[in-house]
């Protein structure tokens, strides 16, 4: 090294990145094309163990901007502590050779600095810090002389102590080796928190050490902080932000949490989110939802707001008549991530959601849409072909049949009305209405019936119930359409009923044939919950907090709590209701055939719950129900379906066995009137309403489609299918239109 004098001169020839040129003068390197207007050497600071090595990237432009080669020098301000080999790599030490470096003997620690240069023309010097080997880095909590309050946080690995939003902790770094303390000597330490959302931290704060960084609390969540020093990196610690305890909204301008707009109009909601030390918090990452979305849409927006629906506040939008709920909760992972609470079985993540709905009404012209049509006719005939027609609401004429490329046994449209999802024996289907012709997307590998779509419009539960020899086992999936038709495969059996919550976070699966609810997340996976006695339907209360299942004990629609899955209450009926469906009003929960025990004992009716849950904190939040019974005046019936308008002020009963459709009035708690079906004797298959809630489509044992108009209670119409049209092909007898669903 003595050629070279205290400073090791290295010439590097490059363009973009250097390559070696030699070392000694740069009188002695190749000519430069250009000078460099600037030379940059990366990394910008390094650690580097004794005996280890370091390599470095330099790259110059010329005044343009643009990569030149040129003859660039490398050098060392520290050789003893630092050599730099002719190829550029450094050792924090010793080379044994420069031109064909092998070993590089550690020397003492102590610090270098690293220049490139070229024409007159340097780069910003590069600090290499050379220590011994760094053993263990541990983090440690800073105590201060005015602590911030503390909540105690539930995490995967236990209890964990957080702050409220913008509160501070500060935490201080220690590398060691052998025993020693070598912190000083490691240069700069990277502090990284796996979740910037919840915690914002910085080690270039005034008035910390060069070891510590300050810690401040963002969004409600718990996440992980490390240390990194040359590579290594110290164990992880928790850091909690408080977990949202209650969420508030408010109309604004408003002293309602109501209101009407006309179609194209917009109102903002403010969201109040308080933590479990009653801090008030800004820019919490909310989950706004629809109801229905084809009727009013609603966008989060603010700070942390994207196109998604997530935000601290929230613009509604009216897109057609009809009624719509929505909210705003404190969804996994985008709040509350990794704050969890214990269950009846395990461990689940920790959803808030709002006191109360805001429930929007959008006035305007009817919006024209189409209504579809199949049968389930070709049941288990091999040969069958099955197909699907479109009937539009402007004149209820008839649209050219689609084939499909399954017999299909249940049709259910996504909230925002962009694809049709078909069970199949065979595969599922998904339908684009939109397509012309509609195109139908078949996944033969998920099979079953669909019993729900999420509210996000991409996800169906499907389940199969169905044992044969090719499908040995009832299960359920979880369709995912955005994820190439992935699926979730669950190994449950009996599953006839389903719903997801409004923020699409869980779904709720029941049966008749099981004593269990199966609840399934994709953040917390499945939960087997044991019931008492079986459940034939459930639905999730408006605002989200709670589900309604029609059964789970004894004669009785039982309510859990959606964050914990735990009975939060339980409403006694005479027998066990075969429906259930919650209004979008925020108040009522409707349920259906349970015979009135009195006058007389086989007449059959409609539960109406009144639910009050004012005031929502923390989990489990508490609710409690008035109920009553109301008598249908039509003795004994066979509930083949009950809807319920998306404003929530009507409900309409199908009956197998009834030819009309029964009218409820919510508000007023009384049946006002019963929709006759004109013809001969026809009898109910299937119905759907329009989102406005002013035309009943019910496919009937007629062969037909009635077009019921539920302001003027009459049977409109009946739609009749084209002259010589099977719904079913290859066979020899008639199929019947039993699937009915209006497009949103």
């Amino acid at each position: 090294m003595g050629r070279c004098g205290s400073v090791l001169w290295v010439v590097i020839l490059i363009l973009l990145i250097g390559s070696l040129a030699g070392c000694g003068s740069s009188n002695n390197a190749p000519a430069a094309p250009n000078v460099p207007a600037s030379i940059t050497l990366t990394p910008a600071t390094a650690s580097v163990e004794v005996g280890g090595t370091q390599n470095f990237t330099v790259s110059a432009k010329n005044s343009a901007g643009a990569p030149i080669s040129v003859a660039v020098t490398l050098s060392s301000s520290n050789p003893a502590v630092l050599t730099i080999a002719n190829n550029g790599v450094a050792c924090g030490g010793t080379w044994d050779s420069l031109t064909s470096p092998i070993v590089c003997t550690p020397g003492p620690v102590g610090v270098a600095q690293v220049t490139a240069s070229a024409a007159g023309v340097s780069s910003a010097p590069v600090t290499v810090f050379v220590h011994q080997h760094i053993e263990h880095i541990s983090v440690t909590q800073v105590p201060s002389p005015t602590p911030p309050p503390t909540c105690t946080v539930e995490s995967a690995s236990g209890p964990v102590n957080g702050i409220s939003q913008n509160q501070i902790f500060t935490y201080q770094a220690t590398v060691s080796s052998r025993g020693n303390d070598i912190t000083a000597t490691v240069g700069p330490l990277t502090w990284t928190a796996l979740s910037s959302t919840i915690v914002k931290v910085s080690n270039t704060v005034s008035g910390i050490g060069a070891n510590q960084a300050q810690a401040t609390a963002n969004v409600p969540g718990i996440t992980q902080i490390f240390v990194n020093a040359a590579g290594v990196n110290s164990p992880a610690i928790n850091f909690a932000t408080c977990p949202v305890k209650s969420i508030t909204l408010a109309v604004t301008n408003s002293a309602s949490n109501a209101f009407t707009l006309a179609t194209g109009g917009s109102k903002t909601i403010t969201a109040t989110v308080v933590d479990t030390l009653n801090a008030t918090l800004t820019n919490v990452p909310l989950t706004w939802s629809t109801s229905e979305p084809a009727v009013a849409t609603v966008t989060g927006t603010g700070t942390s707001g994207n196109a998604t629906g997530i935000g601290s506040t929230g613009t509604v939008r009216a897109v057609s008549p009809g009624g719509a709920a929505i909210i705003a909760s404190c969804t996994p992972p985008s709040c509350n991530d990794g704050v969890q609470t214990p269950t009846v079985v395990g461990v689940t993540t920790l959803p808030i959601y709002p006191t109360d709905i805001v429930k929007a009404t959008v006035t305007g012209t009817k919006a024209t849409t189409t209504v579809w049509a199949t049968s389930t006719g070709c049941g288990t005939n091999f040969n069958c072909g099955s197909s699907i027609v479109s009937i539009s609401t402007s004149n209820n004429a008839v649209s050219g049949a689609a084939s499909l490329p399954n017999p299909p046994n249940s049709l259910v449209f996504n909230p925002q009305g962009t694809k049709a999802f078909l069970g199949s024996s065979k595969g599922l289907m998904v339908l684009d209405p939109a397509a012309n012709p509609p195109t139908v997307n078949t996944f033969n590998a998920v099979t079953g019936k669909v019993l729900a779509v999420s509210p996000d419009g991409n996800k169906a539960v499907v389940s199969d119930t169905s044992i044969t020899a090719s499908h040995p086992q009832q299960d359920v999936s979880i369709f995912d359409q955005t994820n190439s038709g992935s699926r979730a495969d669950l190994l449950i059996s009996g599953v006839t009923a389903a719903d997801f919550s409004p923020d699409g976070l869980k779904v709720y699966m029941v049966g008749a044939n099981t004593n269990n609810l199966y609840v399934y997340s994709s953040v917390d996976g499945l939960k087997t919950i044991p019931l008492t006695a079986p459940a034939n339907d459930v639905s999730f209360f408006s605002n989200g907090a709670f589900a309604y299942l029609a059964g789970g004990a004894a004669s009785a629609v039982t309510v859990r709590a959606t964050c914990d899955n735990t009975v939060a209450t339980s409403t006694a009926t005479s027998t066990v209701p075969q429906f259930i469906r919650s209004a979008a009003d925020g108040l009522h929960v409707l349920a259906l055939d349970s015979p009135v025990s009195t006058n007389p004992p086989t007449a059959q009716g409609v539960d109406v719950i009144t639910a009050s849950t004012m005031m929502l904190t923390g989990c489990p939040p508490t609710v409690s129900n008035a109920h009553t019974f109301v008598n249908m005046g039509q003795g004994t019936f066979t509930p083949l379906q009950l809807i319920v308008s998306s404003d929530g002020l009507k409900a309409y009963v199908l009956a197998s066995n009834l030819g009309s459709a029964l009218v409820f009035d919510v508000n007023g708690q009384t049946p006002s009137s019963a929709i006759s079906l004109a013809g001969v004797n026809p009898k109910p298959l299937s119905g759907s309403l329009t989102p406005d809630g002013t035309l009943l489509y019910v496919a009937t044992s007629d062969g037909t489609v009635h077009v019921l108009d539920t302001l003027a209670s009459t049977d409109l119409q009946q739609v009749s299918l084209p002259v010589n049209f099977n719904f079913c092909t290859n066979v020899s007898f008639t199929c019947t239109p039993d699937l009915v669903a209006v497009r949103p």
